[in-house]
């Protein structure tokens, strides 16, 4: 019996699921087109629909598995990536209360005012990101717009994670996609403190961060039912979908310069360390 792997996607303009053999020869892919709705009270808004979105997914995973021809069981494990910078909260509970993807565009006036005040040029040194698409604006939008929302955040996780999340029943990260958020401290591939005090949010909201690759939990029985996976398949953690590409193509050593391709295209140069330019002209994130 031959062994396989599957991996999840949430993007810009599709959810799919992609299987492959243990020589990462794809085998079968289903896919399903969506869209992000506006809110006509908040203009720039997109949102990501936790529920039919994550059906979606199920409906492109039972599809792969079935034009794969192959048992759920011979599937040994699975991960997840992502679009890069949406984000989900969830309450207590461990219930999605609010998730956008990345072309939300809600906290423009929040990051013109962290621009104005210094924070941004305090966080871009840092996180190596900009503030037009990245968590601490919509943060502060939140707290101002939907105070409700924002006192019962209890976790914070990216798209990715989303996915691991649902499959596992855990909340995590790893530094590719964590690092989109521009809340990262990018020399030491984890959570800043000291963007995350600057932005005046709670450390304990943000999951644990994984190396991709890591096994990070189960595939819990709710999880099987709704995928057709496999319960108790190894989840893994994998990562943001730009770096996942450049392992795709081969770029994992300095000073490959790339293109990848998508809903949005992307030219890149991977470096062996952080790099931040002083004229904030570049967005740096970890591989």
């Amino acid at each position: 019996m031959d062994d396989y792997i599957a991996a999840i996607d949430a993007g810009t303009g599709s959810g799919r699921c992609v299987i492959f053999d243990m020589e990462g020869r794809q085998i079968a892919v289903a896919n399903r087109e969506w869209g992000h709705a506006t809110i006509p009270s908040a203009p720039g808004s997109r949102v990501f629909d936790t529920e039919g979105n994550w059906n979606l997914l199920c409906q492109s995973t039972r599809e792969a598995i079935d034009r794969a021809k192959i048992r759920p069981e011979q599937i040994r494990a699975v991960s997840a990536t992502s679009m890069r910078e949406g984000m989900i909260l969830y309450d207590r509970d461990g219930k999605e209360i609010w998730a956008c993807p990345n072309a939300d565009a809600r906290g423009g006036a929040e990051a013109v005012q962290l621009i104005k005040n210094g924070l941004a040029r305090k966080i871009y040194f840092t996180g190596g990101d900009w503030t037009s698409m990245t968590s601490p604006p919509r943060f502060l939008w939140i707290k101002r717009q939907q105070p409700d929302i924002y006192k019962k955040m209890a976790h914070m996780t990216m798209i990715g994670d989303w996915i691991l999340y649902r499959l596992s029943g855990r909340f995590v990260t790893d530094p590719s996609l964590g690092s989109s958020s521009d809340l990262f401290d990018l020399s030491k591939r984890t959570w800043s403190e000291k963007i995350i005090d600057l932005c005046g949010l709670r450390r304990e909201i943000f999951p644990e961060v994984y190396e991709p690759g890591t096994i990070i939990g189960k595939v819990t029985p709710q999880a099987e039912r709704e995928t057709g996976l496999k319960g108790e398949t190894p989840v893994v953690a994998g990562g943001a979908d730009t770096q996942l590409g450049l392992v795709g193509i081969g770029a994992v050593r300095p000073f490959k310069i790339t293109a990848i391709g998508g809903s949005f295209w992307q030219q890149t140069v991977v470096t062996g360390k952080p790099v931040i330019v002083p004229k904030i002209r570049t967005r740096t994130l970890c591989h």
